[in-house]
């Protein structure tokens, strides 16, 4: 039978307190002891893995599966194939994990999910098992993303960054630069829409849904405001965050983005931009590989790529949330040893190199995004992913669906004119407030 969130959260203190004592009847302990131990004798671990998407043809997660086995000959990793949505994903694996099953060993969950796992024991806490210099290779955002109170509860594998993409036809035509700022975005957007050049200026993702929590996180960034304090507890107000929502608002007030945008997700906004409709589209990395395919885009040839605008003045620019997928280790797995080993051989140089090489994703590790392999590739959001500043949704409660739903549900109502900027941070806060007290919103 499955278990609501709100069974899980209930029974997630003393499943947390019982991982810090003990967790299938053994102590912290002796399992992490096991965990920092390759066994010398034959295993086979269970990943659960979800496609990864392929550059080239080869099945990327055998490519990888083979170069580990290469490394431990006396292990193997067999595949179980995961659902292709994020929370049916979430749905499968956690009840299994909460039956306390031994398989997976290994799995693949989204950047979102470390402390709703961690807090109900459902991650083994690993940063004991690191060298002290692990992070220093990735991006920060995806440390703060892995950790619940302290404890890592997954490692990297790889990321989805966002981006401006824009029709450089249109902009050569009107003789215009690319927009830094979102200030020049909305102008240059206008003056297109006005010659009759393109239907909508700026396409982004606005539905009702985590996709419209992604794009409200990048704009409180943009915009310096932040949603919850280092404490976890909730900070969204004040002008920044007023102006974030009012850019939103503003977006489609003035026609540049379409009112439709309260139901987009990535593909309703791809398509549009594919179809010759739109001058920018913020997605994400994969966009590209859909913009440059002849095949299916009416624009391909014809499209640019550049880090995400910042507001007028010093603040940041080329802030993309910090999105994609990492391996987390099941703490009741036979072969804990053997999982973290797996887990730590995703996160590293060859497979990263792998991954950089055959997948149409963005490797976590960042030195490989500046290896020369990189530009062969041919994609710019691998060489220019190095330039981003990623930043974390407020993921650092087990409450963050909540969290999520109280971002999207107000910033849905702002840009579709139900809301005022002010109102709908008021609205957003005082509903974040009640998700970190565990009540329904």
């Amino acid at each position: 039978m499955a278990l609501s969130r709100r069974t899980l959260l209930a029974g997630g203190l003393a499943a947390g307190a019982g991982l810090t004592s003990g967790c299938a009847g053994k102590p912290l302990d002796t399992l992490l002891t096991q965990a920092a131990h390759v066994p010398r004798t034959p295993a086979t671990l269970v990943w659960w893995v979800s496609e990864i998407p392929s550059r080239n043809g080869p099945v990327v997660a055998d490519l990888i599966i083979r170069a580990f086995e290469r490394r431990h000959p006396h292990l193997r990793v067999r595949k179980s194939n995961a659902l292709s949505t994020t929370d049916g994903n979430r749905a499968a694996v956690t009840t299994q994990l909460a039956g306390a099953s031994p398989t997976p060993d290994v799995y693949l969950g989204d950047t979102t999910w470390p402390a709703q796992f961690g807090a109900n024991s459902l991650a083994l806490p690993v940063q004991t098992l690191l060298p002290k210099d692990f992070w220093g290779d990735y991006p920060a955002a995806l440390r703060r993303v892995s950790e619940y109170r302290g404890a890592v509860y997954a490692l990297p594998f790889y990321t989805d960054n966002s981006f401006l993409f824009y029709r450089k036809d249109l902009l050569a035509k009107h003789g215009l630069p690319v927009p830094r700022t979102w200030e020049e975005l909305l102008r240059t957007a206008r003056r297109i829409q006005r010659a009759g050049d393109a239907a909508y200026g700026f396409l982004w993702q606005a539905s009702v849904s985590e996709s419209l929590t992604c794009n409200v996180a990048e704009f409180l960034a943009d915009a310096e405001a932040p949603v919850l304090d280092e404490a976890g507890r909730v900070a969204l107000n004040g002008p920044g965050a007023e102006r974030a929502f009012a850019l939103m608002r503003e977006f489609t007030e003035t026609g540049v983005t379409p009112r439709t945008v309260t139901t987009y997700a990535e593909a309703d906004s791809q398509d549009a931009f594919t179809g010759g409709r739109g001058v920018f589209l913020r997605n994400w990395s994969y966009a590209w590989g859909n913009a440059a395919n002849r095949s299916v885009s009416k624009v391909a040839g014809r499209v640019g790529v550049v880090p995400r605008p910042g507001f007028d003045g010093d603040g940041p620019r080329g802030v993309s949330c910090a999105g994609g997928w990492s391996n987390f280790v099941n703490p009741n797995s036979h072969h804990l040893g053997a999982a973290v080993a797996f887990a730590r051989f995703c996160a590293g140089e060859e497979a990263q190199m792998i991954l950089l090489k055959h997948a149409g994703v963005i490797p976590a590790l960042e030195g490989v995004l500046t290896r020369p392999e990189a530009r062969r590739v041919g994609d710019p959001t691998l060489t220019r992913a190095h330039e981003l500043r990623l930043v974390a949704r407020p993921v650092q409660t087990p409450y963050y669906p909540q969290v999520s739903k109280a971002l999207y549900t107000q910033a849905n109502a702002v840009t579709g004119g139900r809301a005022t900027p002010a109102q709908a941070v008021r609205a957003a806060r005082a509903d974040i407030r009640t998700a970190l007290e565990g009540r329904a919103l």
